[in-house]
């Protein structure tokens, strides 16, 4: 599939093949997951559940819900379990119509491409790059007149940053007709972040995915948040079953894993700040303060576009995002997840031979 038809990374399998290596072999920052890996216990816990599979899974993963109702403190009516928040995002607009849809870009492609498929209005608010991408509610309100959804990324991807929740929350109540999907995938990778699953208006409906911080994206889990109504429409567009008996598993046991937890945050917060550091004084990039466990960089004053970058990265067996098909986003501008010291440190010498080398001679 071609990149504009699939524009996301962690296609390691098609990264992997460009490389020339197998898919065990890509170092692949492509993709934001957690850099722990699988958490303790997780092939055990497979190797015992298995046969579940000989059998029809739970059609709405109740046990699912009531390990996310534990942990997040969310009253289990008002939580839909979806095979990745991305199945649950794609209903969204089909549950809940509306004429348009709003969305600070750069972000998650499919915000737009979930509401155009739904036959809504895609209108895009560009972040100023000059303002380093921060978002800005002001501006957003201006665009609203009640008959829309806002997509928000909370933190957002690609570049990491955050609205004030407050703000998020003042907004959903100056403007109770427009709905408000708050995206946070990544905020398990934030510490003490002040979530939209909590103190919640009625107007506003959370997508979080499981997958990225427990690092199952090939089991696929996420769920949505919202009011009791809200949850009953968007349940009516979700098939049962969609969410498989192993991954079911997982989100069941791995919710209260509080040490799995806080070794992640550790780790992320002091490889972001290393990576970061790296990649600002080493190279000259310009790297966008990020909250969650992947950076968003400028190269600044060579004659490489992220284009040659990329390739010339995966001739070294490793994958980065090019961001250059991320709306508001040039060829200047590659994402990188943060992973383990070693593969930091593998990213960096790469970067270390490309970026030195001299360029190559035009003919």
């Amino acid at each position: 599939m071609s990149r504009s038809l699939f524009p996301h990374g962690g296609d390691v399998r098609r990264l992997a093949a460009r490389a020339g290596v197998s898919p065990g072999e890509l170092l692949d920052f492509s993709a934001n997951i957690n850099p722990l890996g699988l958490p303790v216990g997780f092939r055990r816990l497979i190797r015992r559940r298995l046969n579940e599979i000989l059998h029809y899974p739970e059609p709405w993963a109740a046990g699912v819900i009531a390990a996310v109702s534990r942990c997040y403190g969310i009253p289990p009516e008002e939580i839909l379990i979806g095979n990745g928040s991305t199945e649950i995002l794609y209903a969204l607009p089909r549950a809940l119509p509306r004429a348009r849809a709003v969305i600070p870009v750069p972000s998650y492609a499919d915000y737009a491409t979930a509401s155009a498929v739904a036959g809504m209005e895609v209108v895009k608010i560009a972040l100023c790059e000059g303002r380093h991408f921060v978002p800005e509610m002001a501006a957003l309100e201006e665009r609203l007149r009640g008959d829309e959804t806002v997509f928000i990324g909370q933190p957002n991807n690609p570049t990491g940053l955050s609205f004030p929740a407050e703000a998020i929350r003042d907004a959903a109540r100056r403007h109770p007709k427009t709905v408000f999907v708050v995206d946070e995938a990544f905020a398990d990778f934030v510490p003490a972040m002040d979530r939209l699953l909590v103190n919640r208006p009625p107007n506003v409906i959370v997508l979080c995915s499981l997958t990225k911080f427990y690092a199952i994206p090939g089991l696929r889990l996420g769920f949505a948040a919202g009011a009791a109504a809200v949850i009953e429409k968007l349940r009516r567009f979700i098939p049962p079953w969609t969410v498989n008996a192993l991954a079911q598993a997982a989100g069941e046991t791995f919710l209260d894993d509080d040490d799995y937890r806080r070794r992640t945050l550790n780790l992320v917060g002091k490889e972001r700040r290393f990576l970061s550091e790296c990649l600002r004084n080493r190279f000259g990039f310009h790297v966008y303060p990020g909250e969650a466990n992947f950076l968003l960089a400028r190269m600044n004053g060579r004659d490489m576009d992220v284009s040659q970058l990329e390739k010339k990265m995966l001739q070294r067996g490793i994958a980065i995002r090019r961001c250059d098909n991320f709306a508001g986003l040039d060829g200047r501008f590659f994402r990188v997840a943060v992973r383990k010291r070693s593969e930091n440190e593998a990213l960096l010498a790469a970067l270390q031979e490309v970026w030195a080398a001299p360029p190559s001679p035009t003919r």
